[in-house]
């Protein structure tokens, strides 16, 4: 790519003008009002105050397939309906995201390296599951550390309540349980 393209000036102001809003929202979490609607959360906000509309986008189901989603033969069966797929559209290569059953098989299928799916595919872990590995990561590294007695020692949840947060089996209490620690701590 030529860097002549690339308008760093823009860039910057863009990420000045980024920082400028998540500060505004920060001191605005810390003055709650006492009567009325407290600020929203960070998404609510920037979508509030942005002025960028966006794009309408077409969204269409895929068919049903009538199989088990996790044998091997209907994994390899939609790779290669995927792969057709994003051919007619004119790519060459397709992003896949899946959940982590799915994906180990799929990785399994493409390791073997089929011609008809060689290079053409990449999987991706779905967003719930890298977001328990991030937690239990998390509790490997802090759990030890404080974070454990922070969770448990505030009564905010019970002990292994906090232990299974920090194990990323407790994917909707870790993520407000992390939530509430950034809030405390920032």
């Amino acid at each position: 790519m030529d860097a002549s393209i690339i308008d760093t000036n823009l860039l910057d102001e863009d990420h000045k003008e980024a920082v400028q809003r998540d500060l505004i929202w920060k001191i605005g979490r810390f003055n709650k009002p006492i009567v009325g609607n407290p600020l929203p959360a960070w998404s609510g906000f920037n979508t509030i105050t942005s002025d960028a509309s966006p794009t309408v986008a077409l969204v269409r189901y895929l068919p049903f397939i009538r199989a088990p989603p996790t044998d091997f033969d209907t994994i390899h069966t939609i790779l290669a309906k995927l792969v057709k797929l994003a051919e007619t559209l004119g790519q060459s290569h397709i992003l896949v995201t899946a959940d982590m059953a799915i994906y180990s098989r799929a990785q399994e299928i493409l390791w073997a390296q089929p011609p008809s799916l060689d290079g053409k595919v990449t999987m991706r872990i779905g967003g719930m599951h890298l977001t328990m590995a991030f937690l239990a990561s998390l509790g490997t590294l802090f759990g030890d550390g404080g974070l454990l007695h922070l969770l448990c020692d505030s009564d905010v949840y019970a002990t292994e309540t906090a232990r299974k947060m920090l194990q990323g089996k407790q994917y909707s209490r870790g993520v407000r349980g992390l939530k509430l620690v950034h809030e405390a701590l920032f």
